[in-house]
C-alpha cells in the first residue's frame, strides 16, 4: 500500500507506477486492433478472425478476475500485481512465435488471466492510500495510464508493424511489462490483508456482493463499461472496414479518439463537481448514443472523426467515475468488488470482441445497433442506481434523530 505520510513526490512515482501498470491493460485489449490486417496471413485466415484474440484475452480475466480480487483482500496487493506483469512480460514475448491461430488465443487467455491480477490490484492501490475526498481525482489520473493507451498503443503498434513487423510491437509490449515489474518490486512494500475477519473465500464473496447498491453498478460494468471499452478494443479495424485505411493511418485514427478520451478522463472529476451524481449517467448516455452512431455514412477519416467524439470523450468521463465509485463502496471488500468490476467489464470486451468478429464481415450496422443497445441498458442502470441511492439518503434523513 502506498504508505500514509509520504512525501508527494514519492506518492507521485507511486501512482505513476500503477498509471503504467493499466497502461500495459489497456495496451494488451487494443494492441491487435491494428494489426489485424497484418498478422491474419501469417495465420491463414480471414482479418476478422484476429478479433478473437482480445475476445479470448477479456473472457480468461473476466473469469478468473473473481479470484484475483478476494487473493489481494486476504493477502496483500503487492505480489498478485507482481505475479501479473511477469506474465504479461512472458506471454507478449511468446505470442509472436505461435504457429497458429489457436495458439495465439492460447497464449492471449493466459495473458487475460495476468491482466485479472493487474487493474483490480493497481485499482484498489489507489483506493487504500485515498481519502474519499481524493478517490475521484486520483483514480482519473491513474487512469491517464489506462486511456494513454488507446491512443499510443494502437500508433506505435500500426507503425511498427508497416515498419518492422506486427512481432515487433508484441515484444516492446513484453519489454514494458518487465520494466513494470521492476518498478513496482522497487517502489511498493508488500501489503498487508484488507478483509477484516473475513476468513472464507465465500464469505468474502458474500460480504462484497451484500453491500448496498454494488450489484446494480456492477451490472453497468458488463452492459455499458465493457461494452465501450470493448468498442475501443475493435474500432481501429471498424475505421479501417469504413474508409479502407492502412494499419498505420487506422491506428492513428484509433490514437485520435485516444486523446479525445483522455480529454474525457480528465474532465470526469470537474464533470462530478459540477453535475454531482448525475455526471456518470450522462456520461454514459453520450457514449451509447456515439457506438451507433458510428453507423452514419462517412467518406473521410475527418467525418468519421467527429461522428466518433461522443462515444470517446463520454467513455472517458464516465469510466474512471464508475471505476472511483465501486472502489469507494467497500474499504473491507474493496479488492473483491474491484474483481468483479474487472471481471464484468472484461466479459464484455469479450462480448464485443466476438460480435465484432461474428458479424463485421456481413452486418457490421448490426455490430453497432447491438452494443449501442447493451450500453444504452447500462446507463440505465447507473441511473437507477444513483435514484436509488439519492431516496436512501432521504429516507436517512427523515428518520434521523431531530429531523
Amino acid at each position: 500500500m502506498i504508505p500514509s505520510g509520504e512525501s508527494a513526490r514519492s506518492t507521485f512515482c507511486q501512482l505513476s507506477i500503477l498509471a503504467a501498470a493499466l497502461f500495459l491493460v489497456g495496451s494488451a485489449e487494443v494492441v491487435t486492433g491494428p494489426l489485424m490486417t497484418a498478422m491474419a496471413p501469417d495465420f491463414g485466415v480471414p482479418p476478422a478472425s484476429i478479433a478473437y484474440l482480445p475476445a479470448a484475452y477479456g473472457l480468461a480475466y473476466g473469469g478468473f478476475a473473481i479470484i484475483a480480487g478476494p487473493l489481494s483482500d486476504r493477502f496483500g496487493r503487492k505480489r498478485p500485481l507482481q505475479a501479473g506483469l511477469l506474465g504479461f512480460a512472458l506471454l507478449g514475448a511468446a505470442l509472436p512465435s505461435a504457429p497458429d491461430l489457436s495458439t495465439a488465443i492460447a497464449l492471449s487467455a493466459l495473458a487475460g488471466l495476468c491482466g485479472a491480477f493487474v487493474q483490480p490490484n493497481s485499482l484498489s492501490f489507489v483506493a487504500d492510500s485515498s481519502s474519499p475526498q481524493e478517490v475521484d481525482i486520483r483514480t482519473a489520473r491513474v487512469f491517464v495510464g489506462l486511456m494513454s493507451a488507446f491512443v499510443v498503443t494502437p500508433s506505435i503498434a500500426g507503425w511498427v508493424a508497416d515498419q518492422f513487423g506486427w512481432r515487433c510491437a508484441y515484444y516492446l509490449l513484453s519489454l514494458s511489462s518487465a520494466l513494470v515489474f521492476l518498478a513496482v518490486s522497487a517502489g511498493f512494500r508488500a501489503g498487508r490483508s484488507h478483509g477484516g475477519g473475513v476468513v472464507s473465500f465465500v464469505a468474502t464473496h458474500k460480504g462484497a456482493l451484500a453491500t448496498p447498491g454494488v450489484v446494480r453498478r456492477l451490472a453497468a460494468s458488463y452492459f455499458w463499461l465493457g461494452s465501450v471499452a470493448g468498442f475501443g478494443v475493435v474500432v481501429a479495424d471498424v475505421a479501417a472496414r469504413k474508409l479502407s485505411l492502412s494499419p498505420t493511418d487506422a491506428g492513428l485514427l484509433a490514437g485520435f479518439f485516444g486523446l479525445v478520451t483522455i480529454a474525457g478522463n480528465l474532465a470526469g472529476p470537474t464533470a462530478r463537481g459540477l453535475l454531482s451524481d448525475k455526471a456518470l449517467p450522462l456520461a454514459c448516455f453520450a457514449a451509447s448514443i456515439g457506438v451507433v452512431a458510428f453507423a452514419i455514412p462517412t467518406g473521410s477519416a475527418l467525418q468519421l472523426a467527429l461522428v466518433g467524439l461522443p462515444w470517446a470523450f463520454g467513455y472517458g468521463c464516465g469510466g474512471p467515475l464508475h471505476h472511483a465509485r465501486l472502489s469507494g463502496m467497500s474499504a473491507e471488500f474493496r479488492g473483491t468488488i474491484n474483481s468483479y468490476h474487472a471481471s464484468l467489464l472484461n466479459l464484455g470486451i469479450f462480448s464485443t470482441s466476438y460480435l465484432f468478429g461474428a458479424l463485421a464481415p456481413t452486418a457490421l450496422d448490426l455490430f453497432y445497433a447491438l452494443i449501442g443497445g447493451l450500453s444504452l441498458i447500462g446507463a440505465v442502470l447507473l441511473a437507477l442506481a444513483n435514484l436509488a441511492e439519492r431516496r436512501g439518503r432521504r429516507r436517512e434523513t427523515a428518520t434521523a434523530p431531530g429531523a
